[in-house]
């Protein structure tokens, strides 16, 4: 339905940082420091897991979809990535189509990168200092990701903002050099163009659900 291609090369590994990135007091931890911490934490949980999701592929997904569930939908600022992705659209949006948007967008996400986890396994990301001007609320988290094996590292940047609580929020991830905001952007503009705002969230709820579908009746 909608093609992510562009973004699937290393998505995966700015999704782990981004799935671990905790909501944080931006005047106690900074950002950078809270991802190195909680990004080991979620290793050393996948690691535990792993002969058990090896042993049962068909748990894969629902243990994905828990982690994210878990840790990815309370810490992203979705109302600004929704609003710069659809841009004009949201602001001639009803309340009901933007908080729609922000559901079924959210759900997409956990069912097209949940079920790569395991593929952080051996992987290692190591953390630039971190640098903020005080007189500004967004900053930027640069890293590297590299998987070994003499493959070059990958750099991840994840831009990150302070909310009205002074909670650090990721609204964007710029994989080797690709933003994910610019990304999907692009790509639902050319749907808006073809359906309007009301049909790209009809698809996305069709496509969330016709991807859980194999999950449900697997637990049934």
């Amino acid at each position: 339905m909608i093609s992510l291609k562009k973004y699937n090369r290393i998505s995966i590994f700015g999704l782990l940082v981004w799935l671990v990135l905790v909501p944080v007091r931006a005047d106690v931890v900074t950002p950078d420091i809270t991802m190195e911490r909680l990004t080991h934490a979620v290793m050393q949980r996948l690691a535990k897991r792993e002969d058990f999701l090896r042993e049962n592929p068909d748990q894969v997904q629902p243990f994905a979809n828990e982690l994210v569930d878990e840790f990815v939908l309370p810490l992203l600022d979705m109302k600004l990535m929704s609003r710069w992705i659809i841009g004009k659209s949201w602001r001639t949006a009803t309340a009901s189509q933007r908080q729609r948007f922000m559901d079924e967008f959210a759900g997409m996400l956990i069912r097209t990168y949940a079920a790569a986890l395991l593929e952080f396994r051996g992987k290692s990301v190591t953390f630039k200092p971190f640098h903020h001007d005080p007189k500004r609320k967004d900053a930027v988290v640069r890293s590297e990701f590299s998987s070994g094996e003499g493959a070059p590292s990958v750099p991840v940047l994840f831009r990150v903002r302070k909310d009205k609580q002074g909670t650090w929020k990721v609204f964007d991830i710029i994989v080797d050099g690709i933003s994910l905001i610019k990304n999907y952007r692009s790509t639902f503009a050319a749907e808006i163009r073809k359906v309007g705002l009301e049909g790209l969230i009809q698809r996305l709820s069709s496509h969330n659900q016709e991807s859980s579908a194999p999950e449900k009746q697997g637990k049934g």
